[in-house]
């Protein structure tokens, strides 16, 4: 692994080509939108601080070109929302080499696997290899131009799809991060979406309060009242049921979340995910969203809760706090977010049986 085209100059994209860059990679920086690198252009790379040390790293190649980012790459990451990988996924399907690995960070719920399927329906290379992280490496903001800010590199799960080239494509990746698990399925990394959990509930139990105050509280300390910590615990609930019934070995929320460096081992110990996201330091101080057209409604439910209720269906198990919260975001956003987000088609789910999913996510087809 020597050069990387990295996908999305946003946070997580820009924290990533100066990270990558320190570490001695080739980097390719791309965005669909010109007008947001230019800042980076001009100043002809990006400057770190945070946790990763201070410096600034020449970029070689900063783009809106997404041929330009591709020529010459051997890993292809993608720092793009989930929103962004079905557009994404099919402008790289003409132009990935054979045997590419590209890489999500995060992947959200089923995005390895939507990302394939997209490859696929649009003629993209035939061993692709498609890994992905349960939530972002990097805690991370951009913090001025052409400047980011890392706070964090997490504990994250990490699978591929086919699951049979996972340790192979692992070997290759955590030399430079560590702090990767290596899991046997991305259902293992998918139900490990921590912002599934945490972000759809929270946003609909606070809706009257967003809208009145425009977010001016405390997200996931003030917003998080012990009425909306049940309703995580129960989706919590459901979301282990389903993994069970698929056969999937269940990582409990407060597990992953402590994993990630965002709660105390007190918390853990509880097996609350009310107590696991009170007692985080991390997230102590956000914000609410400021409306409810905010990617904890955009994004987080329908990559992350609405595969979840799709994946129930396949595995016979009953979700009813998560068909509730599916129900009331549609009500209020006037979308039907079961079709509009990731569903079994979609995630090329369709014609998978029950008892034919583990061999499919390990061997790639049915």
């Amino acid at each position: 692994m020597k050069r990387v085209a990295i996908f999305g100059a946003g946070n997580a994209g820009q924290a990533a080509a100066a990270h990558m860059t320190k570490m001695g990679l080739e980097v390719r920086l791309y965005n669909r939108w010109a007008n947001e690198i230019e800042a980076i252009k001009a100043a002809g790379g990006i400057n770190l601080k945070g946790v990763l040390g201070e410096g600034f790293y020449k970029i070689p190649v900063i783009t809106a070109d997404v041929k330009e980012a591709v020529e010459g790459a051997d890993l292809f990451w993608v720092a793009t929302p989930a929103v962004a990988h079905e557009f994404l996924a099919a402008e790289l399907a003409p132009i990935l080499p054979e045997r590419a690995k590209v890489f999500l960070n995060p992947g959200s719920t089923g995005g390895a696997l939507a990302f394939t399927n997209t490859l696929r329906k649009h003629g993209g290379p035939k061993e692709v290899v498609v890994g992905e992280t349960n939530t972002n490496i990097y805690i991370t903001r951009i913090t001025g131009p052409a400047t980011v800010t890392v706070w964090n590199v997490g504990g994250v799960l990490f699978s591929t799809f086919p699951g049979k080239k996972r340790e192979e494509f692992f070997a290759e990746v955590s030399p430079y991060y560590p702090s990767l698990v290596l899991s046997k399925t991305v259902l293992d990394t998918a139900f490990a979406n921590v912002n599934a959990v945490m972000h759809p509930a929270g946003i609909i139990m606070n809706a009257g309060w967003i809208e009145h105050t425009g977010g001016n509280f405390r997200f996931y300390t003030e917003g998080g009242t012990p009425a909306v910590g049940a309703v995580i615990d129960q989706l919590e609930r459901e979301r282990v049921a389903t993994m069970v019934a698929l056969g999937i070995t269940p990582k409990p929320f407060v597990e992953v979340f402590y994993l990630y460096g965002a709660t105390s081992k007190e918390a853990v110990e509880t097996g609350s995910c009310y107590i696991a996201l009170r007692d985080s330091e991390a997230n102590k101080e956000i914000m609410a969203p400021p409306s409810m057209k905010h990617r904890f409604m955009t994004e987080d439910l329908p990559f992350g809760i609405v595969p979840y209720k799709h994946l129930a269906t396949l595995a016979g198990v009953q979700t009813p706090v998560i068909d509730s919260l599916i129900t009331l975001a549609s009500v209020v956003s006037a979308t039907d977010w079961l079709s509009k987000g990731l569903t079994l088609e979609k995630m090329g789910l369709a014609a998978v049986a029950k008892y034919n999913l583990l061999n499919f996510l390990r061997e790639g087809t049915i």
